[in-house]
């Protein structure tokens, strides 16, 4: 098993706030997501396996994009 970093942001607050519009966060999804933010995913054992965990906690309906996925090296 290995341990990813991922970056998230969310399309729908990104366009809005950057076309001037007011984010009133009625769907529940922080103004902070116009950015990308960073998580970490311990234990997976594929990358696929990150995707699909990150697509049950962060769903492409509501607008999350998957931004990068990062293998983070073992410490010796």
């Amino acid at each position: 098993m290995s341990d990813y970093e991922i970056g998230v942001y969310n399309k729908v607050v990104r366009e809005k706030i950057r076309s001037g519009e007011d984010w009133n966060n009625d769907l529940g999804i922080s103004a902070e997501y116009e950015n990308v933010l960073y998580y970490d995913i311990k234990n997976a054992a594929s990358i696929e396996e990150v995707e699909r965990r990150v697509a049950v906690q962060f769903p492409p309906a509501m607008g999350f994009v998957l931004d990068f996925v990062r293998l983070v090296p073992k410490e010796e």
